[in-house]
């Protein structure tokens, strides 16, 4: 019995250090230009900070904001929207600028919110394979992951898709990691962390997580970036948003994960990524309050 319970001890342990490992590495997304002004509640200096590009920006707001957040001390990554490039030259202009400007050295690859490309570009793989973002100084690129499928892509494809990418960058002599789509549930997620296990795309990633937030604003973001095969999938959520709200944030898709990520097919995630929807604050506060528990936890 002693034996059953100090292995139950040490599991929850390893699990809770685990956790809290993934969270003071925590990666976030901001879109504002006073965004620095609450990282500071939780983020320090030299910490990865992703900038959204939204159908209708123009990429020298972009290059302001990463200028701001360089000056401030972190290190941002922009998003490169793949259907938004109209030709090389923009791309160039986007990605040279970034990288004179803010002295930025990874991007993250996405194909984009339209349907169809704008210009040159359909796909985040032509962009890498372009052979624009070498030469221009970029050394790293993170391409995005979906744990619970992507409209019109079979599971096959998608796996087909990642390592497609990997290879490319790879050729390319850039570095390469995966920044996933942020669920409500944890299953999936652990289902899609096996698939990659088995497929062998062995590289970083950074777990998507929706900071706290109303359900209304959860519900829009889940239907907007397609969380789930269908509307059908997305309003299966419902039940699960409520019980974020009531929890504050995503404890249920952490604390779910908790088994698979002290496992070996969690082995390649290194941090969460907060997409802070309810706002930078919000999000900041979570993360601290969460670590403060797990922290708590283990000396107890």
């Amino acid at each position: 019995m002693n034996v059953s319970v100090d292995q139950a001890r040490a599991d929850s342990a390893a699990i809770n250090a685990r956790l809290a490992g993934l969270l003071r590495a925590a990666t976030v997304e901001v879109y504002e230009k006073n965004s620095p002004k609450v990282l500071d509640s939780f983020f320090s200096a030299g910490a990865d900070v992703y900038v959204s590009y939204l159908p209708g920006d123009d990429f020298r707001t972009r290059i302001e904001i990463a200028k701001i957040l360089r000056g401030a001390g972190y290190n941002p990554i922009l998003h490169v929207p793949a259907r938004q490039m109209m030709t090389r030259q923009m791309l160039a202009d986007y990605v040279g600028g970034l990288v004179q400007e803010a002295q930025v050295t990874r991007l993250l690859l996405i194909a984009g919110d339209s349907t169809r490309a704008r210009g040159d570009y359909a796909t985040s793989l032509q962009v890498i394979e372009s052979g624009l973002l070498q030469q221009l100084g970029i050394t790293h690129v993170d391409v995005a992951g979906h744990p619970e499928g992507n409209v019109g892509l079979s599971h096959e494809r998608l796996m087909k898709v990642l390592t497609d990418k990997r290879d490319a960058a790879k050729a390319a002599g850039l570095g390469f990691g995966i920044v996933t789509q942020f669920s409500f549930d944890p299953r999936p997620v652990g289902q899609w962390l096996g698939a990659m296990r088995e497929a062998g795309i062995e590289a970083p990633i950074r777990l998507g997580l929706a900071g706290p937030a109303n359900p209304a604003t959860l519900l829009k973001f889940a239907l907007r970036c397609g969380i789930g095969n269908s509307i059908s999938a997305v309003q299966k959520h419902v039940g699960t948003i409520g019980r974020l709200l009531k929890d504050t944030g995503p404890e249920g898709v952490v604390k779910g994960l908790g088994e698979v990520l002290v496992s070996e097919t969690g082995a390649h995630v290194e941090a969460f990524h907060f997409f802070p929807f309810g706002g930078l604050a919000k999000t900041s506060a979570w993360i601290r309050d969460a670590l403060a528990e797990l922290e708590g936890a283990s000396r107890a």
